[in-house]
């Protein structure tokens, strides 16, 4: 396989994550709060914190790929910012 395409499948393998990551975390964080409003009988309180609280994991995980996926673009470019 060629490497630039086996380097392009690579990025687009860890970047295309990001929709599934963000989805499972808003979804986790909803049915975990929803069920320790049954537990303890605070509803809506607690759902409304674990919606919040996936929310929020998921946008941190975008922001950490955001910020990775520049650290390789500046260290893929040459000394004078062009690309290879």
């Amino acid at each position: 396989m060629d490497p630039d395409a086996k380097n392009l499948l690579q990025k687009a393998s860890t970047y295309s994550s990001i929709g599934i990551f963000m989805g499972l975390a808003v979804l986790i964080g909803f049915l975990g709060g929803r069920w320790l409003d049954t537990r303890f009988h605070t509803q809506p309180y607690l759902m409304l914190s674990g919606l919040l609280v996936g929310i929020v994991a998921g946008f941190r995980e975008l922001y950490r790929l955001a910020k990775k996926g520049m650290k390789d673009e500046a260290a893929s470019a040459g000394p004078n910012g062009k690309q290879d």
